[in-house]
């Protein structure tokens, strides 16, 4: 009862914000639909805006929202009920008689549901009887460089054309996208959302937690990351929020590396890129460690150059804050850290990029990734319940000259923890995940890290 009425209070919110008839499509196909070949270890992962609005994680079903309509405001349509189907890949919610409409409605809360074959005939009759110019769909959008793009390799723009297509015919209203309105509504999380980020957050700290523990019986990259996804998924039925980066040595300075093959030597370092779900919502963390499991003088002060921006960052951040002045202060620091605390002990380093290797963050939510994926939303002041990843990172190579040894090292650091961003500050959820040297070391030679 209460995740339906959660359900049906955003539809209420996006009604209410948008005044108009509107169409959203989730994903169209699930497993293996268009690459056959591409099946194995491919779950069904909704479109976020559709289970954003309805819960519901199964391919091929339209949402229509009418919020000027005296009948039905909001009519889910499905596939037909396929019982042989069913017999194969499991329960399916679907029309077609009385007691699969009954299963629709009691599992989503909404009481229109028809057969989405009718779908195309639903919209032009609705259309036609009403007044307005518009008809509201969803697609990814933003500017780039001045000009504005779309995202043209996914349903949703693949559902857009069909509708323009359709509405040409009928010489009917024009398309909008309803893009800003609803990030606007789903961006800022409620209090369930944070709950269940948290969720993530501890599932993925534990199993690293493990890792660390267990790090000497390792040889390459493929066993940690076997041992790691495999702590998380023990614990969470709802999957990683991404392929994990398992990266040794020089392998770290490749920022989306996920070959994840190679063996390890003592003296590297180890960066890894790692998350699980928890219902909808996505932890995202990184953590850059000793194979050795102590740092050598060099990799602790080039990690604690790292740490530090992360800190800086994460005092700076709250909303009315926008994430370009995070990234200012982000590479600001770094770049300080690395002329006071190690180029002026003569270390010299070559690194792999100007100014700065990549952002400091991005936005979180029903996506790992979430918001306008043009990122336009980095110039925007952040709001109270916006999720936020604070990943500061330095790659290169780096050599320096200590107490009669040498320290030369091709390095990737990256640190990364998942903050929620409130009036006054902001909220760390990865607070528990052991990030310090002290923390880290304790951790791999068998002892508390807390």
């Amino acid at each position: 009862v209460f995740s339906k009425r959660r359900y049906r209070e955003r539809r209420n919110k996006l009604m209410a914000k948008e005044g108009q008839l509107m169409a959203i499509a989730g994903v169209p196909y699930g497993p293996g639909g268009k690459t056959t070949w591409a099946y194995a270890y491919c779950p069904t992962y909704q479109e976020p805006a559709m289970m954003y609005l309805t819960g519901i994680n199964q391919n091929n079903v339209i949402l229509l929202l009418d919020p000027n309509s005296k009948v039905s405001d909001e009519i889910l349509f499905v596939d037909p009920k396929n019982r042989a189907l069913e017999f194969w890949e499991g329960v399916r919610l679907g029309v077609g008689d009385e007691q699969s409409l009954k299963e629709v409605r009691s599992v989503t809360g909404i009481q229109d549901v028809r057969d989405i074959r009718e779908f195309k005939d639903v919209l032009k009759e609705r259309l036609l009887k009403r007044k307005t110019n518009t008809l509201g769909t969803f697609w990814l959008q933003g500017t780039r460089k001045g000009k504005t793009c779309s995202i043209k390799t996914d349903h949703n723009y693949d559902f857009k054309k069909k509708l323009d297509g359709w509405l040409r015919s009928w010489k009917a209203p024009t398309l909008k996208n309803i893009m800003a309105s609803h990030f606007e509504l789903r961006l800022p999380l409620d209090k369930y959302d944070v709950v269940n980020a948290r969720k993530a957050q501890d599932i993925t700290g534990d199993g690293f937690k493990v890792l660390l523990k267990n790090f000497r019986k390792f040889k390459n990259e493929c066993q940690v990351q076997g041992f790691l996804e495999g702590q998380m998924l023990m614990n969470s039925p709802f999957g990683l929020s991404y392929p994990s980066i398992v990266a040794s040595g020089s392998n770290a300075t490749t920022l989306h590396y996920t070959k994840n093959d190679d063996d390890f030597f003592k003296n590297e370092m180890m960066l890894i890129d790692f998350g699980v779900r928890w219902m909808t919502m996505h932890a995202d963390i990184t953590r850059t460690f000793p194979v050795s499991g102590r740092f050598n003088p060099m990799q602790k002060i080039l990690y604690e150059i790292v740490l530090k921006a992360q800190c800086a960052v994460e005092k700076k951040a709250r909303a009315g804050v926008t994430m370009i002045a995070l990234n200012e202060v982000c590479w600001e620091t770094v770049n300080q850290g690395l002329e006071h605390n190690f180029k002026a002990i003569g270390g010299e380093c070559e690194l792999q990029y100007d100014e700065r290797p990549h952002g400091v963050g991005h936005l979180m939510g029903e996506q790992e990734h979430d918001g306008d994926p043009f990122r336009n939303y980095l110039q925007e002041p952040m709001k109270s319940g916006w999720m936020i990843s604070n990943e500061p990172g330095l790659y290169g190579t780096f050599r320096l000259r200590l107490n009669g040894k040498i320290y030369d090292e091709k390095i990737g650091i990256r640190i990364e923890d998942n903050l929620v961003i409130t009036a006054n500050g902001c909220l760390n959820l990865s607070s528990k995940i052991p990030k310090t040297v002290k923390q880290l070391e304790k951790l791999m030679a068998g002892r508390r890290g807390d």
